[in-house]
């Protein structure tokens, strides 16, 4: 028999999802959080790895660049804008723009000046590690809040911050690092430049998805006897408004892909028949929950480099505990300064304080700042300090914030769950 190559990634695939579907049986009979769980297992995974030779197959793992970029984050974007309810995303624009836009720029500034000053970094090393840990993930965000049962404009808010600035920051790295690069250093011409550059990706990428989104219409119009070529055209918009925007034109992916599936949901009514509506929710909602699976398990292989070499670890733990402790400095910053001074200078829905407290304790880091990590050129000063700060704190996001944030909600009583269950008291009392 003739062996093939493909033999072995297929059956590693197949053992990470059974693992993921078991720990999933596992972690809600202990009421865990699934999506941190599975880090968990993950980091405890890779770490047996390293002496059980039948495991040998996890040292293949990687989670890199293009792996996150252009086969995991489109259909996790595609189905969150899938869900996202148009008119109340429009009645929450002036919070969502003003964390996702200012928000993210300022948090770089504020990460990149302290780090600059507190740590070995250089202002270019120190700038790069703002830029890409300045956005709330959405893969984290989306996957724990529905779980621990968010408040419907919480959630809203939190998904789609994390959607928007997850596109900002992306962007904002690419234009640092380009200036990184370039050695010229910032100028005032670089700013103009800079501006001039997130402009035209920003907006560039919501014009793709929009083209495509409305091309898919037409198709979707085309084909509406036929329930699983809808369904396979709307997954084909998903990869294909990312792809063609970020790896062709240069524009942003994400925003391209938000602006598709804003484009489907506003028209899915006209579109698809009952009986598409009835199977496209639960499809797109096992396609999520793959790609979530398999992309929490793979960031605990990545997070387990941390623990891999304890004396490195033990050498830079101290840069490690400041670099958690400015990013959560510069995230209450953000929402505590600047979300004030939107409601000021903005008309717009207030946000309370019980809310901004979700927001900032909420605001998870996941994924996309591994990808942009990766992406760093190996050559770059302080290379490896970067990606252990990364890397602890997403740990850090993932395994405090994300196991506490239920409680605090809880304790702030705008948890659901709380709500559900004070109603059901006063209605046996009563």
């Amino acid at each position: 028999m003739q062996e093939t190559s493909l033999a072995d990634p297929v059956l590693m695939l197949a053992g990470l999802l059974l693992l993921a579907t078991s720990s999933a049986i596992l972690l809600k009979r202990i009421r865990f959080p699934y999506t941190i769980g599975l880090v968990i297992i993950g980091m405890i995974l890779a770490s047996l790895a390293q002496y059980s030779n039948q495991l040998e197959l996890l040292h293949r793992v990687e989670l890199s660049h293009d792996l996150i970029m252009y086969v995991l984050l489109p259909v996790l974007i595609f189905g969150a804008a899938l869900h996202i309810k148009i008119p109340h995303m429009f009645r929450e624009m002036k919070t969502v723009m003003t964390l996702a836009v200012p928000g993210v720029v300022l948090s770089m500034l504020i990460i990149g000046y302290l780090l600059n000053v507190l740590t070995p970094l250089t202002l270019a090393g120190a700038m790069l590690f703002g830029a890409l840990i300045s956005a709330t993930d959405p893969v984290a965000v989306i996957a724990l809040f529905k779980e621990v049962g968010a408040p419907d404009r919480m959630l809203m808010l939190m998904d789609v911050e994390s959607l928007f600035n997850d596109a900002t920051a992306i962007v904002v790295f690419g234009i640092v690092l380009s200036v990184v690069q370039s050695g010229s250093g910032f100028t005032g011409w670089m700013l103009l430049e800079g501006i001039g550059s997130f402009i035209e990706v920003f907006f560039g990428g919501i014009l793709v998805g929009g083209v495509l989104g409305l091309s898919m219409c037409w198709l979707l119009k085309l084909g509406r006897g036929s329930p699983f070529v809808q369904i396979a055209n709307s997954t084909i918009l998903a990869y294909g408004s990312f792809i063609i925007a970020d790896h062709i034109f240069g524009f942003s992916g994400v925003m391209s892909t938000i602006a598709a599936g804003l484009v489907i949901r506003s028209s899915i009514g006209e579109l698809l028949s009952n009986q598409v509506r009835q199977l496209i929710e639960p499809y797109w909602d096992f396609i999520v929950f793959i790609a979530n699976s398999l992309v929490f398990l793979l960031l605990g292989f990545k997070e387990s480099l941390l623990i891999k070499s304890p004396e490195r670890l033990l050498d830079a733990f101290p840069w490690l505990l400041i670099a958690i402790v400015v990013v959560l400095l510069a995230r209450f910053l953000v929402v505590y300064l600047l979300l004030p001074a939107s409601d000021v200078f903005l008309r717009g829905r207030e946000v309370d304080m019980k809310v901004k407290a979700i927001i900032f304790w909420g605001g998870l880091r996941g994924v996309v700042p591994v990808a942009l990590m990766v992406s760093i050129p190996s050559d770059m000063e302080y290379q490896n300090l970067i990606i252990d700060m990364t890397l602890a704190v997403i740990l850090f996001s993932l395994l405090v914030q994300g196991t506490t944030v239920n409680w605090l909600m809880c304790r702030l009583r705008v948890n659901q769950k709380y709500h559900i269950v004070r109603a059901a008291m006063k209605k046996l009392g009563g």
